[in-house]
């Protein structure tokens, strides 16, 4: 569900640009690879006093219907995709999940894992959010360095498992264009 607290991370020395406007920013940050997956901050950033007069609060915190919050879906370079529309779906052979977040009315910063290291070979990152003006846009990343870079993490103990809390009720899921990348799930 998380990074192993019994490991020390291997950083990847990248940070990347997936989307940006004249007045939204969408960027991958701080790139750490365990043993068991991939954890990284998603960093979102709006313009003060944007045309739109969009403040993030207002974007990525709401829920129910109409135009959906901003999503993120990666694709793995043997075909496997997830997302973060609707209900995150446990017990299947890969985990993608928010594990904390905070920021402002104009900066955000969303923690995510991937569980377990992706593949060899190309990592697709999705991104949409329309109501930020972002339209539907993909970032390949190397993949084979992630795995790569799996191979040099440091165990600084034994693992022992993580105390369990109950779920949180989930939201709605958002309503998705028939044609967006996030509709073929």
């Amino acid at each position: 569900m998380r990074a192993p607290e019994n490991e020390l991370p291997v950083a990847l020395p990248q940070n990347v640009l997936v989307a940006r406007t004249d007045d939204a920013v969408v960027a991958l940050l701080g790139m750490h690879v365990c043993s068991t997956g991939l954890a990284f901050d998603l960093s979102v950033r709006v313009r003060p006093g944007s045309p739109s007069g969009t403040e993030l609060h207002d974007v990525l915190w709401r829920h129910g219907p109409g135009a959906p919050p901003l999503l993120l879906g990666l694709e793995l370079a043997d075909g496997t995709r997830v997302d973060d529309v609707g209900e995150p779906e446990w017990g299947g052979d890969v985990v993608f999940t928010q594990t904390s977040g905070s920021g402002s009315e104009y900066s955000v910063d969303h923690s995510w894992w991937l569980s377990p290291v992706p593949p060899a070979g190309p990592l697709t990152v999705v991104v949409w959010c329309p109501e930020l003006g972002l339209p539907e846009t993909s970032t390949v990343l190397d993949g084979t360095a992630i795995r790569v870079a799996a191979d040099r993490v440091v165990a600084l103990w034994p693992w022992e498992p993580p105390r369990r809390r109950g779920p949180d009720q989930p939201p709605s899921p958002p309503e998705i264009p028939e044609d967006s990348w996030f509709a073929r799930r």
